[in-house]
């Protein structure tokens, strides 16, 4: 791993470095089966272990595939980030995220293939769209929610900048967090749990994969 990949073209992401550490990465969509799994069952211990386990296990395979350490910062960002938001300490969680979202930023802002500003106009309407249906709900945590998903919605803007795999992998960022500011809101509903982690398990992956096959170049 060089940390000046972090600010040129990928010289690893290609098929053959995808291969390398293929087991981690099934165990990543073991681990994430599994927390769903225990979301139904509704033990708290067991989503805790189970969503710990899940950025590490794909932080190893970004590893061993030469991640930029970029890469390797937001994911450890965003595990600080599941542990935070699973015991409910929201501000501090949000914080945690909100830096591996400035990595990801970083990261496909300076690949950016095109940087369309069609894809910036739409991506402002759903999220001052979002902001009005959920601002009433939100009560104090109005401010910290407008910033942090103004943060998202950025990553989900420069990851549609590199191409469909990290472009899919923000726009399910987007929705997961979404979800989640849903349930502040008060707009809850059945299954909710579930999609908020599928949506992130899933985004998380299709970003790391991204950045590692040079999608950004």
């Amino acid at each position: 791993m060089r940390i000046n990949r972090t600010c040129g073209p990928l010289r690893t992401g290609t098929i053959y470095d995808m291969n390398r550490g293929r087991g981690w990465l099934v165990a990543y969509g073991v681990l994430t089966v599994v927390h769903l799994v225990t979301i139904a069952a509704g033990e708290t211990w067991s989503q805790l272990i189970t969503k710990v386990l899940l950025m590490p296990t794909l932080a190893v395979w970004v590893r061993l595939n030469r991640g930029p350490v970029t890469l390797l910062v937001a994911l450890v960002a965003s595990l600080v980030g599941d542990v935070l938001l699973q015991v409910d300490q929201l501000l501090p969680g949000m914080a945690a995220f909100g830096v591996a979202h400035v990595c990801y930023v970083m990261l496909f802002a300076r690949r950016a293939r095109k940087r369309s500003l069609v894809v910036v106009a739409a991506y402002a309407v759903v999220w001052v769209g979002a902001l009005v249906l959920l601002w009433p709900g939100l009560g104090d945590n109005r401010i910290p929610v407008a910033v942090y998903s103004l943060l998202v919605t950025a990553t989900a803007v420069t990851s549609a900048w590199n191409g469909w795999r990290p472009g899919v992998g923000g726009g399910l960022f987007l929705i997961s967090d979404g979800l989640i500011g849903a349930g502040l809101a008060g707009h809850d509903f059945a299954g909710r749990d579930y999609l908020v982690m599928a949506t992130y398990c899933v985004a998380q992956y299709l970003l790391s994969s991204g950045v590692l096959r040079g999608d950004g170049r």
